[in-house]
Order: structure tokens, then sequence, then C-alpha cells
């Protein structure tokens, strides 16, 4: 059984326990009969059904959302995008690590940053980025976050524009207390693992087109 699925036996449990408590305590309370009682009961019992088929409507709607949002991602268009965010520096210093192409990135950032405004307004859970496109969402924020300060400063070289990529920012916060949580690790074996696997990672990003 997976999470959701076990958070989602664990809460209709509770709402049904809830709902006997609460008719119990109002028959106590008013004296009603027990035929008062069913007639309750049957009012809350439809209530909750109401709201659990918003439940499940939010959530198809969540799935619709992660499905449209994965075939942008590994779109051609986007699998172009994703390998030559980091292709240039390679091809002039094949030897050394690997960098940001700050040209080429932004419209992945830009992608990432709409899977964090949609997190951010409910659309999607941070639970189901974390399962989905988590995986890629920290990774881009925690090479590219250098390149994002810069980025910040050319376009607004005056007062540098925190609210660029904000989404993403707070996106990652939430995704590493999920890796933290999940997989029982502190920050900084997090972060020492994903540098560790950096040069692997852009590695495969890099062969997307190879194996397209």
């Amino acid at each position: 059984m997976g999470r959701q699925t076990k958070w989602d036996f664990l809460f209709i449990t509770m709402v049904a326990i809830c709902l006997m408590g609460i008719v119990l305590s109002l028959l106590h309370a008013f004296c009603l009969k027990p035929s008062d009682g069913a007639t309750l009961f049957a009012g809350l019992l439809a209530a909750a059904i109401v709201w659990w088929q918003g439940h499940l409507i939010r959530e198809q709607m969540q799935l619709q959302a992660i499905i449209e949002l994965d075939k942008e991602w590994n779109s051609k268009e986007m699998l172009q995008s994703r390998t030559a965010a980091w292709s240039d520096h390679l091809r002039f210093a094949p030897s050394g690590p690997s960098k940001v192409n700050k040209e080429k990135i932004e419209r992945v950032l830009e992608f990432l940053e709409k899977v964090s405004t949609f997190q951010k307004n409910g659309v999607i859970s941070v639970d189901l980025i974390w399962a989905t496109f988590g995986w890629y969402v920290w990774r881009y924020w925690f090479y590219s976050c250098e390149v994002i300060e810069e980025l910040r400063r050319d376009w607004t070289p005056n007062h540098p524009d925190t609210t660029l990529y904000c989404d993403l920012q707070d996106l990652w916060d939430r995704l590493l207390a999920c890796e933290m949580e999940y997989r029982n690790l502190t920050k900084k074996e997090v972060t020492t693992e994903l540098d560790l696997t950096k040069e692997e990672f852009i590695a495969s990003e890099r062969s997307l087109l190879i194996h397209d």
C-alpha cells in the first residue's frame, strides 16, 4: 500500500470515528430519540461523502497536471534545452568540472518554476512532486543557484529581483525537508550526496537526445 493510500485510509477511519462520536454526543446532550440520531448521522454521512468526492476530484486534477507536465518535460524541445543547459562549457574545457550554461538553462528553469508555482497554489502537492519531478527540481536548483543569482542581477541590475525563481527556491526547501524525512538523512548528508553525484547527473542530462 502506497504512502498516499495509507493516509487516505487513515483519514477515512478518523472521519468515521469522529462522526460516530458527534452523533453519540449529540444524542446524549439533547436526549434525542434513536430515530433523530439516525437522521443526524445520515446528514453528516452525506456531507462527508460530498467532501470525499471533492477530494477525489482534486486527486484526479493533480494526476492530470502531473501527466501534462511530464509530457512537456520529456518533449523533444525540452530535452534539447536540458541537454544544452550543460553542453558549452564541456566543449571548451572537456576535462574540467561541468558548469551551467547561463544562456541556455533559462527555459528549463522556467518550467521548474511553473511546477513550483503549481505546488504553491495547491494544484499539486509537495509529496507528489517529490515522487515525480522532485529528483530534477532540487538538483537543477542546487546546481544552478549561483547562476540564478546572476540572472537576477542581469535582468534587474539596479535592484536584483529576488522574486525571479522564488517559487523554485521555496520548493527546494520543501523537497529538502521531504528527502531528510523520508530517507532519514541530515541536510549535510543530502547536500554532500548532491555534490558527489553532480557530474553523473549532468552526464545523464547531456545524453538525453542520444537515447531519444
